[in-house]
């Protein structure tokens, strides 16, 4: 984050978040405000504001269906009807 994201950000901008328990939420709004920045972290759970959940949900459902008959994970997401 302080290495990769804020350095490139050249003028101020709002910063989205997902609210994930191992984001520092305290943390980096400090150091967004220190580079000109404003955090905003999203609700806890909250997938209508984040797309990529309905896909991991989707993801989540075939695995379970082939995980049981696979012998290792990337077996299984190579099997994965949802990735055919």
């Amino acid at each position: 984050f302080q290495k990769f994201l804020l350095p490139t950000l050249t003028t101020p901008s709002v910063i989205i978040m997902d609210n994930a328990r191992f984001h520092r939420m305290g943390k980096l709004e400090l150091l967004c405000e220190e580079f000109g920045h404003k955090l905003l972290p999203l609700p806890p759970y909250s997938p209508e504001y984040n797309p990529i959940e309905k896909t991991w949900v989707h993801i989540k459902k075939n695995l379970k269906k082939v995980l049981p008959s696979c012998n290792t994970f990337y077996e299984a997401l190579l099997s994965c009807s949802c990735f055919n």
